[in-house]
């Protein structure tokens, strides 16, 4: 059974912690994807697992063999670099074949794997072009068809497809999910793009500053987001935040801002405790969260925060409407609607938010506070 293992691994350039104590595990037939900001660390790992790179610490194994200390030549690896790394003096056909043909495969199942993959790939027409003669997502396809006419231990994308067009990357990334299905092998893909990342990957592991600051899937990294960098970064637009301050009032703890109230359920308390009697909190508020006036009725006996707000700024954006909101003389809040409603600047709106769906971060590190993800809360 296929299997990539990431031992703690680290690597430094001079000052610079490029990579710090990474570990994680790709299962036979799984797309893990990387996901992070430019300099987070992403290329140095994929690097690393190539063996361009030697990391400082750690381990990677292959299969059950420790192949950390392996030189490239030596590794069954398949990579698409976001340069393509296609040779502009071979046509179509020879930039396929060349891994084959560095492997001294008998020329009729050179030819069959060639063909076979540019049919899948759409460039059974271009074989005989030079790449200077294909377009961005031609030269993308090229790539791909290079890696799928390996039988590799696993294939990495490093950033394949961030510099082509939008309808040209949707065909793409399926190209690259027909690879993993195909070949059944660990995978790795890296992006920026969180929308990216949730339709491609089997698991993300969210990386900055070289740390793996959470890994998960999809759904729980937007449900259960290990801290503020990782809702931050999943939240699009952007996550509202706010800080606020605890007290401690009989057996509960009382949240304050300028903008709302809320008292803790008595299952809080251990936590809050930890932070001090009357400490500081940290809130993100998604935006879609913040639900209107007109739509209230319809979150039934849920809990709710109700506020008054005033529009400040209101657009539409693909069949919904971002607006900023002023609910306090220093807080304003960035609301998403469902609903592409008319709204004029200046209006008054009543809001409300479901506290089960706020969170709650520690004032100094930042970690997910809620015990949770279906805390209770009495309002007042």
């Amino acid at each position: 059974m296929s299997k990539l293992e990431v031992q703690n691994i680290s690597k430094q350039y001079g000052d610079k912690l490029a990579v710090n104590d990474v570990s994680f595990t790709v299962d036979e037939g799984e797309l893990f994807v990387l996901l992070g900001p430019s300099d987070s660390g992403k290329t140095t790992i994929l690097r690393m697992i190539c063996g361009f790179e030697e990391p400082d610490t750690g381990n990677i194994l292959l299969n059950g063999q420790d192949i950390t200390l392996w030189e490239s030549a030596q590794r069954n690896i398949a990579v698409v670099f976001q340069d393509y790394g296609i040779n502009p003096t071979m046509t179509v056909y020879e930039n396929i074949a060349q891994s084959l043909r560095f492997r001294r495969l008998p020329r009729a199942e050179v030819e069959l794997r060639v063909h076979m993959v540019a049919e899948m790939l759409g460039l059974k027409e271009k074989l005989p072009r030079q790449p200077r003669n294909l377009s961005g997502g031609e030269l993308q396809r090229v790539a791909i068809g290079r890696v799928m006419v390996k039988d590799a231990d696993i294939y990495l994308f490093d950033e394949p497809i961030s510099q082509l067009d939008p309808g040209t990357r949707r065909r793409t990334r399926q190209e690259i999910l027909m690879v993993q299905r195909i070949k059944k092998k660990p995978g790795i893909f890296i992006t920026q793009d969180h929308y990216e990342a949730f339709s491609m990957a089997n698991h993300i592991g969210v990386i900055s500053e070289g740390r793996i600051q959470q890994i998960g899937t999809p759904d729980e990294l937007i449900q259960t987001p290990a801290n503020l960098f990782v809702a931050r970064f999943l939240t699009d637009p952007p996550l509202n935040i706010i800080e606020g301050y605890i007290q401690l009032i009989g057996t509960r703890y009382q949240l304050r801002t300028d903008s709302l109230s809320m008292s803790f359920p008595p299952q809080w308390t251990p936590l809050l405790s930890r932070l001090g009697p009357q400490s500081k909190i940290i809130l993100g508020i998604r935006p879609n969260i913040i639900v209107p006036e007109w739509s209230i009725n319809g979150m039934g006996a849920t809990p709710r925060v109700m506020m008054r707000s005033q529009v400040i700024h209101s657009g539409p954006m693909m069949g919904h409407r971002t607006v900023i909101l002023r609910v306090s003389q220093h807080t304003e809040l960035m609301a998403e609607f469902k609903d592409n409603v008319a709204i004029h600047n200046g209006q008054i709106l009543t809001i409300a938010i479901n506290p089960d769906q706020i969170f709650f971060f520690h004032p100094h590190t930042e970690e997910l506070l809620n015990p949770t993800a279906r805390s209770v809360f009495s309002l007042h």
